[in-house]
């Protein structure tokens, strides 16, 4: 089997999409299956030995932990303007599509299966796979940027009527993607992702230095990972943490991780304020190595979005040993099947009362914490990349 990716998204400061391609093709490397791969970044093009040190050197550019300094604030309000820019979408599609589109001939001559994974393929001549992680872009419009919006729209039927098969990462968006478009379901094949080994349950002593450097204590506070934007569902958590008893958010201050994102001038103010109160402590985007100290030394991880194709957070608080709330919509139940608290996350009342639950309740807290370790060992990368080469060993 000969394969090619897309790396573009392993580059720089990850978020899932980056993480799910990470995983999947190391884990492919490892099937014998495989007899040669190859990646590119825009229209270089990296393959064998020169390919496998590439992926062994890759590391995240972590972008600042602490509060943004004007220099990130200068380059937010930059890439909001360009955001705001008609046709930017179209336009930076069009030209990564005429760097690579050369490079990538030979190669689709040759037999290698091309596997997109981050929804739109750049043109090629050969077999294609796609991944699609979510349709957000449709079904809440107003949580992207609309050239985003406008850009998914315009490509990405065009993508799904391309590509020879689709991956996707739950039943939930399968069902998405069969009510949206006119494509089979046999066309459409589910791979759930996998729990990255580095989330595991970590000592008080393992964790010291980041909880000191955030002036925490070990299962001493909530914790929230995610970008700081309006599918995060975050200012119905923050109203929720609001209302618990003042001795209880004084004991359990709620850690907010993440960087900004679009269209968080409201919750960054509310933050700030509940900030000042020295309830909320807000750390930007951080380091691996500080999230997976967090995940195992928070008292409960809380992931109460709207919307998510799977919810990769859920998995990774069960495997670090944290018991965890999420919201009982799209793909989330998929993943937790009962091992989290779940609750409807248009209601603040109902997160409320279940962190408060959460919090008071050392035997629920241990019940979950179980339940999620147990969860956590049915979904893994292996799996998922055995899933995936099914689907290529279906084109040949």
């Amino acid at each position: 089997m000969k394969l090619l990716f897309n790396l573009q998204s392993m580059v720089g400061a990850r978020t899932g999409i980056g993480f799910y391609t990470q995983h999947l093709v190391n884990a492919l490397v490892k099937l014998q299956d495989v007899v040669d791969m190859a990646g590119f970044l825009g229209r270089h093009v990296m393959q064998d030995e020169q390919l496998l040190t590439w992926l062994s050197g890759v590391r995240e550019i972590p972008l600042p932990a602490t509060t943004p300094s004007k220099t990130l604030f200068a380059k937010n309000e930059l890439k909001k303007i360009v955001r705001s820019i008609p046709s930017v979408y179209p336009l930076r599609h069009m030209f990564r599509e005429w760097q690579v589109s050369k490079a990538l001939k030979h190669y689709g001559q040759s037999g290698f299966i091309y596997h997109e994974p981050n929804y739109i393929p750049i043109k090629y001549s050969g077999k294609m796979v796609i991944t699609i992680h979510d349709l957000s872009h449709i079904r809440y419009s107003e949580f992207h940027p609309p050239e985003r919006v406008a850009f998914m729209n315009r490509h990405l039927k065009l993508a799904v009527d391309r590509a020879d098969f689709i991956v996707t990462v739950s039943a939930f968006v399968r069902d998405e993607i069969l009510d949206v478009f006119s494509v089979s379901s046999e066309k459409i094949v589910v791979t759930h992702l996998g729990t990255d080994m580095a989330f595991h349950p970590r000592s008080e002593i393992e964790t010291f230095d980041t909880l000191r450097r955030f002036n925490l204590s070990y299962r001493g506070f909530v914790l929230s990972v995610g970008t700081l934007e309006p599918r995060k569902n975050l200012e119905r958590l923050l109203a929720a943490y609001s209302a618990l008893p003042e001795g209880v958010r004084l004991a359990y201050p709620l850690v907010l991780a993440g960087g900004g994102g679009w269209k968080d001038s409201d919750l960054q103010r509310q933050i700030q304020h509940m900030e000042l109160r020295g309830e909320v402590i807000r750390t930007g985007y951080l380091p691996r190595a500080q999230i997976l100290d967090l995940y195992a030394s928070a008292a409960v991880f809380v992931y109460p979005s709207i919307y998510e194709g799977f919810g990769l957070p859920v998995l990774e608080g069960f495997a670090s040993g944290t018991p965890v709330l999420t919201s009982n919509v799209t793909s989330m139940p998929e993943v937790s099947a009962g091992a989290a608290i779940e609750v409807n996350p248009l209601s603040v009342d109902e997160i409320r009362y279940a962190l408060l639950n959460l919090l008071d309740d050392a035997a629920l807290r241990s019940r979950h914490i179980q339940l999620g370790f147990d969860r956590a060992k049915a979904f893994t990368w292996a799996k998922c990349a055995e899933q995936t080469m099914a689907v290529y060993k279906q084109l040949g």
